[in-house]
């Protein structure tokens, strides 16, 4: 939860909600109710991206997986509102819509959405700093893997973000640019490439976090 606050005060709410649905999947495995505070979360980041379907597949499961009464109905104002929402947009979102869409925008809806850097906050570390994020990026794709590479890198990154004290967000767009401009090796799959970039902000805000619990 605090990383994916990090995330969507850094304007990656995409990034959040990966990080929460992973959460979700893990607490599923211990207990099978769902807990509240982590749906509601979840929820209100998929309205925020538009992923209604999403919302309401949410909180139809969170009402399945519930015992009580008083939690079955904790969020059933908001689910009737999410119900109304996709209907709304399936009405309206047509396939003729969506085809034009692709001509004028040349990508399918389901592509990757790019999130905006904020450049004043990634711009806030050193060249030497960015330039060994680019490198290490790069290393994690090789068969070996790279991981000592981008551990250093990213050490370096949080150790100067420590130095400069800036908030976490600001290391997270820094980290961001650092990926977006580093051209995606010969071979490399977008899934394997954006994999390698959520390991590598796994792993700096784990450093993050470790440090200021201290």
């Amino acid at each position: 939860m605090r990383y994916a606050e990090v995330l969507q005060r850094a304007g990656d709410a995409a990034e959040a909600v990966h990080l929460l649905e992973l959460t979700l999947e893990a607490c599923v495995r211990t207990r099978p109710e769902l807990p509240g505070w982590l749906c509601g979360r979840l929820a209100a980041l998929y309205r925020a991206l538009k992923r209604y379907d999403d919302e309401v597949l949410l909180l139809e499961r969170y009402r399945e997986s519930q015992t009580s009464e008083e939690a079955r109905t904790r969020f059933d104002a908001r689910l009737s509102k999410a119900r109304a929402i996709a209907e709304r947009k399936r009405r309206t979102d047509t396939r003729a819509l969506a085809s034009v869409r692709r001509v004028l925008t040349g990508r399918d809806d389901d592509d990757v959405v790019v999130t905006p850097v904020d450049m004043d906050d990634a711009l806030a570390f050193g060249d030497e700093t960015m330039a060994a994020l680019s490198e290490a990026l790069v290393a994690a794709t090789q068969a070996d893997g790279g991981s000592a590479a981008l551990a250093s890198a990213v050490e370096r990154l949080c150790a100067e973000a420590r130095e400069q004290e800036h908030p976490p967000e600001r290391m997270v767009a820094a980290l961001r640019l650092a990926w977006r401009i580093t051209p995606r090796p010969p071979l490399v799959a977008a899934e394997r490439w954006r994999a390698v970039y959520q390991d590598a902000l796994a792993r700096s805000l784990a450093i993050h976090f470790a440090y200021s619990d201290d």
